[in-house]
C-alpha cells in the first residue's frame, strides 16, 4: 500500500498518483495506558503497562465492582463485547443471581 499524499473531501491521493473515494476515513494511531498513573487501587486488574493482566475473554472484570472497556485488542466488536458483558454482570448483581 502507498502512502497518502493528499485528502480532499472524500477523495483521497496516493503518492503513486492513484486516487479513490471512500465514505469514511478512520485513522488508528496507536493506545498507549495511563491506567497506571490515575489509578490507585486496582485490586490486579492491571499489569504494570495498564494493561488488564487476564487474556479476552476474561479481562474486562475486576474485583469490587471495577471493569475495563475496550482492552481486548479487537476494535469495536470487543469493545461492544466488554460493554455487553459487563452489562450482563451489573444485571446479575443487581438481579441477585
Amino acid at each position: 500500500m502507498t502512502s497518502i499524499k493528499d485528502i480532499q473531501g472524500d477523495i483521497i491521493k496516493f503518492t503513486n498518483g492513484q486516487e479513490r473515494q471512500f465514505d469514511a476515513i478512520v485513522f488508528a494511531t496507536g493506545f498507549k495506558s495511563t491506567v497506571r498513573k490515575w489509578l490507585k487501587e486496582d485490586g490486579g486488574l492491571f499489569n504494570e503497562k495498564g494493561m488488564p493482566k487476564h487474556k479476552s475473554p476474561n479481562h474486562w472484570k475486576g474485583e469490587n465492582g471495577l471493569y475495563c472497556v475496550g482492552f481486548a485488542s479487537a476494535g469495536l466488536f470487543g469493545i461492544s463485547n466488554d460493554a455487553k458483558n459487563i452489562a450482563n454482570d451489573i444485571f446479575r448483581i443487581v438481579d441477585g443471581k
